[in-house]
């Protein structure tokens, strides 16, 4: 059985595996929680605005590589920001 585990970065952390699941209205705040595979586990990442934006544009089974590049002011919050490579040819 693959082990899980939710993914908390520091800058410039980076993950690279397969899309394959989102669950929607999870958790106090209805977030999306979208779970990443690998070759060794399954990684759980909690959905932001900016992050949920980002995997719009990703399909169950493509490749990813995702990468956490800090925290961005807007309207007085600090927001999580991601970067999103698709790697599927």
């Amino acid at each position: 059985m693959t082990k899980e585990k939710f993914w908390h970065p520091n800058i410039n952390d980076e993950i690279s595996g397969m899309f394959i699941e989102k669950v929607e209205n999870v958790g106090e705040y209805n977030s999306s929680l979208y779970k990443i595979q690998n070759d060794e586990e399954i990684i759980n990442i909690w959905g932001k605005k900016q992050l949920d934006s980002l995997m719009n544009l990703v399909t169950i089974g493509d490749k990813i590589i995702l990468k956490y590049v800090g925290t961005e002011e807007v309207n007085e919050h600090q927001m999580k920001k991601f970067e999103l490579e698709i790697l599927n040819e």
